[in-house]
């Protein structure tokens, strides 16, 4: 029950993630904004996930999973329907603050949660069922506007689903209490790490982060400036990376138990460096591109999923605190390094981004070996 629980627990915090993008050109309008208004809303969600998922471990050992849970699909409801209510540009983003105080706290207690009680391959699928949600909300967007509804009108609809899982969550919260041990199949080192380890482990989420979302908000005008593709071309490509990362994190999580979770993972990392580095050769057609960023995706996608689910037992009692560090890692790394690659990017040329890419991929790579230890 809680597994699947936990699931759609992922399925509903990917659902909120898309929404201000897709919906942005209509509340732009309706809002009197100027187009770079977003990044506002965007770096108040932010912060609201950091905030939440650093404390997520103390505030656990103090309240339990279960009020956690539904505490914060509470606040993801409350965001959504103060968002779809706001007049005003000042409401809609203090509704994204609070936005990222759920999101963050149920990001860190199921992945705490399915860390401890299920194998790497339920992991894999956590995270793939993320990408399930966020696929989801810019298609209800795109179809409510085109049946000349309001923008509005998905935030209800969002909000009512959070508030629907919320009571879920009450309903079953004798399933979420109680830390059952690392499963049997983990090949993790033995708990307890170094700190200079735990510091790899998190600063890896926040470069891997990075490399995800620097890849998907840069690759679209890299194969248009660059490549010579038409943007509907180039979106068609970016759409494969992403898809690429979702179903490989249901066939990897599939064999990730069977070919062994940390070799795999050192396996897509270093797929990941190869990928990046084929983007960054000059004058790579468009051919070669797509393949690349379709391989860059399925590398990736084990990479957060495998290495959040080895933290617990590699670290033990340290684990749970981690476990929302390296979730707040990741968001500063979503939030900060794409737009320093842009910039370097704008004010030199545009091929130093896939060239910087690659730098981050190279520091994944070694940041991954320095948190496994000697």
């Amino acid at each position: 029950m809680a597994l699947a629980l936990s699931y759609v627990g992922f399925v509903s915090l990917g659902l909120p993630d898309t929404v201000l993008g897709a919906a942005w050109p209509a509340i732009r309008a309706d809002l009197g904004l100027p187009l770079q208004a977003a990044g506002s809303a965007a770096l108040l969600t932010t912060a609201g996930v950091v905030l939440s998922s650093t404390a997520s471990g103390w505030v656990r050992s103090r309240l339990g999973t279960p009020a956690v849970l539904v505490a914060s699909t509470v606040l993801a409801a409350v965001a959504l329907a103060l968002s779809g209510a706001a007049r005003s540009w000042t409401m809609f983003l203090g509704a994204a603050f609070v936005a990222g105080l759920g999101g963050g706290a149920i990001d860190a207690a199921l992945n705490h949660l399915v860390a401890r009680r299920h194998s790497a391959r339920h992991m894999n699928w956590l995270h793939a069922c993320w990408g399930v949600g966020a696929s989801l909300t810019p298609l209800l967007v795109a179809w409510m506007l085109q049946r000349g509804q309001s923008w509005r009108r998905p935030y209800a609809i969002l909000a009512a689903v959070e508030l629907t899982l919320a009571f879920t969550f009450l309903a079953t919260r004798r399933a979420w209490t109680g830390d059952a041990a690392p499963p049997e199949t983990s090949t993790s080192a033995p708990a307890r790490g170094p700190r200079r380890a735990m510091a790899a482990s998190v600063a890896m989420f926040a470069v891997y982060g990075g490399v995800e979302a620097g890849t998907g908000l840069w690759a679209t005008s890299l194969l248009t400036l660059t490549r010579g593709a038409s943007r509907p071309a180039a979106g068609a490509l970016v759409g494969l990376y992403w898809g690429a990362l979702t179903v490989g994190r249901f066939v990897l999580g599939a064999v990730s138990v069977r070919l062994g979770p940390m070799r795999l993972l050192r396996v897509a990392v270093r797929a990941a460096v190869a990928a990046l580095a084929v983007l960054a050769i000059p004058g790579t057609s468009l051919w070669v591109c797509g393949p690349a960023l379709a391989c860059l995706g399925f590398a990736l996608a084990p990479v957060y999923p495998l290495a959040m689910h080895d933290t617990p037992a590699r670290f033990g009692e340290a684990g749970a605190r981690l476990v929302g560090y390296q979730v707040a890692a990741c968001s500063l790394g979503v939030a900060v390094l794409p737009w320093l690659v842009g910039l370097a990017g704008a004010r030199t040329t545009p091929l130093a981004i896939p060239a910087l890419l690659v730098v981050l991929g190279v520091g994944v790579a070694g940041l991954e070996a320095r948190r496994r230890g000697p």
